[in-house]
C-alpha cells in the first residue's frame, strides 16, 4: 500500500502489525516517515522515539524525532535529539542546519557559530555548480550577529565580569566566523553589511568604512541594479552611509572621494532611467547628499581664499 500511494491504510496495517511484533525498529521508523507525510506528527513523533529506545544508536531517527519536535515549535527538546543524531553521525547536512535552527532559537550563539562552520565545510566539497545556498543562509548569520552584539551589550552594563568575559570569548568567535564567511562569500552584499554592523558596534569605525565599500562595489556588480528598486534602493542607502562617514573624516581628500562616488552613481540611475519622472523618490535623498557635499566643498574653497 505503501508503493501505491495509499498512505493511510499502510499506517493502519503497520500499526497492526507492531501490537504483534512490537519490537521491529525499520517498522516503527517506516511508520513515522510515513507519518510526517501525512502531518500526523503525534504518530510520528511516538514511532521514532521508539526506534531510538530501541537502537540508540540510529541516527536518523534521532534526527527525526528533531524535526517533528522543530515542527511543533520545542526547540527545547530538539535540541538534545540533535546533539544525539550528530553523535552518530556528523556528516548530515540538515542535521547541522536543523542545530543551527535551535541554537538560535535557544540563543546558544557558540553552537550556532560551530554549526555555521561545520556548514561553510560543506559548502566548500559542494560539486561545481551545485546548489548551496541551504548551507548556511543569511538570514541565521544576521540572526547570530545580533544576538551575540546584544549579549555583550548587556554583559558589559552589568559589570558582571564572567558575564563578560564569556560574551569577548563568543565576540571573538564571531570575528573568526565573519572572517571565514567574507573569505569564501566576498561577493555578497549581504555579509559586508553584517561584518560594518560588527565593526560599528564594537567601536572598529576604521573598519566600517571598507566593509561599506566591499558592500556597495558588491551591489553594483549585479546587472541591471540600476532598474530593480529593491537593489536601488540598497545601493542609494549603502552611498549615503558612505557618505557620511567621509563628511564626518572632515578632510579635503575625503570630501572629493565623495563627491566623485556619488556624482557617478546619480549619472548611472539617470542614464539607466529613460523617463526621469519614474525615478524611484529615494534617489533624490542620494541627489540631496551630493548637493551637501559639494557645498560642503564650496565652502571650504571659499574659506581658503578668504584666508590667503
Amino acid at each position: 500500500y505503501f508503493e501505491k500511494g495509499d498512505l493511510p491504510k499502510a499506517v493502519n496495517l503497520l500499526q497492526k502489525s507492531l501490537v504483534l511484533k512490537p519490537l521491529s525498529a525499520h517498522v516503527w521508523f517506516l511508520l513515522g516517515t510515513i507519518c510526517m507525510r501525512l502531518e500526523d506528527w503525534t504518530t510520528a513523533l511516538k514511532a521514532f522515539s521508539e526506534v531510538v529506545q530501541q537502537e540508540p544508536e540510529e541516527g536518523d531517527a534521532w534526527g527525526n524525532v528533531a524535526a517533528v519536535h522543530m515542527r511543533n515549535k520545542n526547540p527545547g527538546k530538539a535540541y538534545p535529539a540533535l546533539l544525539e543524531s550528530l553523535k552518530q553521525n556528523r556528516n548530515n547536512w540538515r542535521v547541522w542546519v536543523s542545530k543551527l535552527y535551535v541554537c538560535i532559537d535557544l540563543m546558544k550563539y557558540d553552537e550556532a557559530i560551530q554549526a555555521c562552520n561545520e556548514l561553510l565545510v560543506f559548502r566548500s566539497k559542494a560539486k561545481d555548480g551545485e546548489d548551496v545556498s541551504h548551507l548556511l543562509e543569511e538570514k541565521c548569520v544576521r540572526a547570530i550577529v545580533g544576538g551575540i552584539i546584544m549579549s555583550w551589550e548587556n554583559a558589559n552594563t552589568s559589570c558582571d565580569t564572567a558575564a563578560i568575559d564569556s560574551a569577548n570569548r563568543s565576540l571573538g568567535r564571531l570575528d573568526g566566523l565573519l572572517s571565514k564567511i567574507s573569505s569564501t562569500l566576498k561577493s555578497e552584499p549581504w555579509i559586508w553589511e553584517s561584518y560594518a554592523y560588527y565593526h560599528e558596534k564594537c567601536g572598529k569605525s576604521s573598519q566600517v568604512l571598507d566593509d561599506l565599500l566591499k558592500m556597495h562595489r558588491c551591489l553594483q556588480a549585479v546587472d541591471g541594479w540600476e532598474l530593480d528598486s529593491v537593489k536601488l534602493e540598497k545601493v542609494c542607502k549603502v552611498a549615503i552611509q558612505i557618505a557620511n562617514i567621509y563628511l564626518e573624516a572632515g578632510d579635503k581628500g575625503n570630501r572629493t572621494k565623495c563627491k566623485y562616488m556619488l556624482n557617478s552613481l546619480v549619472k548611472k540611475i539617470r542614464t539607466a532611467w529613460f523617463d526621469a519622472s519614474q525615478i524611484p523618490d529615494f534617489v533624490g535623498e542620494l541627489e540631496s547628499t551630493l548637493l551637501r557635499v559639494q557645498t560642503i566643498i564650496d565652502e571650504s574653497k571659499a574659506g581658503e581664499s578668504k584666508g590667503e
